[in-house]
């Protein structure tokens, strides 16, 4: 704590940032793997300085999303999702190659857990800042997405998530029709999700349910495990 309330003016009185940028682009993994770790602790510490080295990073971090090197990737990923955050909309001339990369990894076999999960959150996030963009490719991720996330705990980093999925859903509904039970049991997953988030989840479901019919839905519910289908009658209504 004493050390975060110092280390805006710490990292602005030393040259860290210009040596990140060089140990970015170190032929070890290992030194690039500690190098973005700390470019996103930073990012989350103090943007403003990190602001000024985007224009170096961010095409390091589009060219290190490799995942035979789980842990560079892993750390490559994470870094991006919050320099998403911080820019918003700013991120957009990177988030086409981006994007490809990570449905790439989200739909590989094998992929470890902890890199799924920063991969579907990132994706999360570029979906809240570029939800147009993002939104367009819904379909060719948003089952393992869903899988990805639904057994994590409830944090910020799994609302912006959501937050993201929600506005591309909102966007493009018919991308996640053929795969709505796995947005059913993602949205079920949250034990107990933001006020903002709650109202996003509910007009979702009760939009799908007024598109598909009293009938269709029912048939659609009927096959549901029984769990899911209780959760989404006693939180959402439907």
């Amino acid at each position: 704590m004493i050390l975060g309330a110092h280390i805006d003016s710490l990292v602005e009185r030393s040259n860290l940032l210009s040596l990140l940028e060089r140990c970015a682009q170190d032929s070890m993994a290992e030194v690039r793997q500690s190098s973005f770790a700390l470019l996103g602790d930073l990012t989350k510490a103090c943007f403003r300085h990190v602001r000024k080295h985007l224009n170096v990073f961010l095409p390091l971090l589009t060219q290190n999303l490799d995942p035979h090197h789980v842990s560079v990737c892993n750390n490559a990923i994470w870094a991006i999702g919050e320099i998403a955050i911080q820019i918003g909309s700013e991120i957009q001339p990177f988030v086409s190659i981006i994007l490809e990369s990570l449905i790439l990894i989200i739909n590989r076999n094998n992929t470890p857990k902890t890199l799924l999960e920063n991969t579907a959150i990132t994706i999360g996030r570029l979906g809240l800042v570029c939800p147009n963009d993002v939104s367009l490719q819904l379909q060719r991720f948003i089952r393992p997405w869903c899988v990805a996330l639904r057994n994590i705990r409830d944090n910020d980093e799994k609302d912006s998530a959501f937050r993201g999925i929600c506005n591309m859903i909102i966007l493009n509904p018919l991308a996640v029709t053929n795969e709505f039970i796995y947005v059913c049991d993602a949205i079920a997953s949250w034990e107990k999700p933001p006020i903002e988030l709650h109202a996003k989840f509910r007009d979702i479901l009760q939009t799908f349910k007024q598109e598909f019919g009293n009938e269709q839905w029912k048939q659609l519910t009927d096959r549901f495990p029984l769990p899911l289908k209780q959760r989404l009658q006693i939180h959402y209504g439907v």
